[in-house]
């Protein structure tokens, strides 16, 4: 390939000290910053072999490298996330991405909570329900574990015990795919839901233009700038203060059709989570405002 196509891109290294949150003194600047998490970009000597993105982050609790980049041996990134069916012995190591508060799924017998998980190996990517809120410690975003004894269903891993998660070695490394954290992450869009896909539960964020409350569910008018459609939801998510013009995070939301249209309904492990808008005094949207205030529906 000629030079001149050739895409160099920076390598940045971000460290952390183990087991602390005051951060070493930074040789490539001279500047110390105490914060909890800091990026220090740094120019990588351009050559024709180098033409990955490197983002090498140490990690505290555990104390745990992981790299990101572009990965030149997986040829194919997905787009959806992996499933695996039936029980798993494992142990699989995985990256945590992304993580929710946990959410009461069941108001019988005092209540049972439950939390959902993005996370990812080298090659691909999972959605996960985590049954045992203590082990929200554990899923630390960006640190790695290691998983087991869970069950895969529907689409989903299924945790249950305490005893299946577990940290990895402080040593234990793993280049993940800056494309494939972003696929992980990213929003369907909503022309390609309406398109049959196969897809059966969606993970998401959408901006609310239309609400509707009923007696026993409310009926949300989504959109995007592919276009629009409807989430229906039932029982405690119906009491989410959620208006139009706001936004709504999507976990495990169940793509059906009903009668000639497709929608998104909630189920029994579905959680919903408001990003409210910026308004004026009057209650007038602010639509040039770019804070994003966040309301955690638990």
């Amino acid at each position: 390939m000629d030079n001149t196509n050739t895409q160099t891109h920076d390598n940045m290294k971000v460290q952390e000290s183990q087991g602390q949150h005051q951060l070493p003194e930074l040789s490539s600047f001279a500047t110390q910053t105490t914060v909890s998490m800091f990026h220090t970009f740094k120019m990588a000597p351009r050559t024709p072999s180098c033409n990955f993105q490197t983002l090498q982050v140490t990690l505290t609790e555990p104390s745990t490298r992981i790299q990101t980049l572009q990965n030149p041996g997986l040829t194919t990134i997905p787009t959806e996330a992996s499933e695996e069916r039936g029980h798993q012995k494992g142990p699989k190591e995985v990256v945590v991405l992304k993580v929710t508060e946990p959410f009461i799924y069941e108001f019988k017998e005092g209540g049972k909570k439950m939390f959902h998980a993005t996370v990812a190996t080298e090659s691909e990517f999972f959605r996960v329900k985590v049954f045992d809120f203590h082990l929200k410690e554990k899923f630390i975003p960006k640190t790695v574990i290691a998983i087991s004894d869970y069950i895969g269903r529907n689409g989903f891993l299924e945790i249950y015990s305490a005893s299946s998660v577990s940290h990895v070695s402080v040593d234990r490394k793993m280049e993940i795919s800056s494309r494939l954290i972003k696929n992980a992450n990213a929003t369907p869009k909503i022309e390609y839901l309406c398109s049959q896909c196969t897809v059966k539960y969606v993970n998401g964020v959408y901006t609310v233009y239309k609400k509707d409350m009923r007696e026993d569910c409310t009926y949300y008018g989504i959109r995007d700038d592919t276009g629009n459609m409807e989430v229906v939801v039932y029982g405690w998510m119906t009491y989410v203060n959620c208006e139009e013009g706001d936004k709504i995070n999507l976990f495990c939301f169940e793509l059906a059709f009903n009668e000639d249209k497709w929608q998104l309904r909630s189920v029994r492990h579905s959680y919903i989570k408001v990003i409210k808008a910026r308004r004026f005094n009057r209650g007038q949207l602010n639509c040039n405002s770019n804070v994003d205030t966040s309301q955690e529906s638990s």
